[in-house]
């Protein structure tokens, strides 16, 4: 099986180079090869997720990759989280046989990560984990399917994602909480009783929640009486 990888140079331009001639190479911050852009009678919706971890928007194929991207942004073992910027091609007897990923992604103990996804929630096919499980053999890679968990705990962390833009990081307030939550108690109760200005021990409560500073029951509604704890640190 010859595997090839499309990816775009410096300049712009596309390039179809053989899959170990990647071993190494930072693709994972490299440009979007494929713009993902609306058009009429499209199905899915074009957005983008501003990642907390990388600190730059993720283009996503729909709200369901965008829901993915949410849960890979919290994942502490995730360093670097990024768009698509190559695509596997191999050519077969009926035709040829191409593999966009849905996220590239550096763990923090530097494995470079090639994430599947696909937009109608099915789990990938097994012509698509084939090729690219052969492709990350050659580069170095390891292959995942980015899963957007459903109900309450997708809910849930959305909530406190809306808090996870660096406007709420504040490591004075977070060593008030964390003393604060120490034992477990009610986060509205708790975040108002932590003496900061008005508004902002909730907003930086729920900062550490989508941090994972502050953990909680997360099959539960979230709300201002759930019960929340010092949890260990992960980010």
């Amino acid at each position: 099986m010859e595997v090839r990888v499309r990816h775009r140079d410096d300049l712009g331009r596309e390039r179809l180079v053989p899959a170990a001639a990647l071993r190494g190479a930072p693709v994972e911050r490299w440009p979007v090869l494929n713009e993902q852009r609306p058009y009429k009678g499209r199905k899915s919706k074009v957005s983008q997720w501003w990642s907390s971890t990388t600190k730059k928007d993720i283009l996503c194929r729909s709200k369901e990759h965008a829901y993915a991207a949410m849960f890979l942004d919290r994942d502490p073992d995730i360093a670097y989280l990024g768009s698509a910027s190559l695509q596997v091609e191999c050519a077969q007897d009926d035709g040829m046989v191409v593999v966009e990923p849905a996220f590239l992604a550096r763990t923090v103990g530097g494995q470079q990560l090639f994430y599947l996804h696909c937009p109608a929630g099915r789990d990938p096919d097994e012509r698509e984990w084939v090729l690219a499980r052969a492709a990350a053999d050659e580069a170095g890679w390891q292959v995942r399917a980015a899963q957007a968990p459903a109900g309450q705990l997708r809910r849930n962390i959305y909530l406190v994602s809306q808090f996870r833009h660096d406007e709420y990081r504040d490591e004075a307030a977070k060593d008030v909480l964390l003393e604060v939550f120490a034992s477990p108690r009610p986060v509205g109760e708790g975040a108002d009783a932590a003496g900061l200005p008005p508004g902002q021990g909730r907003a930086r409560s729920w900062h550490l929640l989508w941090t994972g500073a502050l953990a909680t029951d997360w099959e539960r509604p979230l709300t201002p009486d759930s019960m929340v704890w010092a949890a260990r640190e992960t980010r």
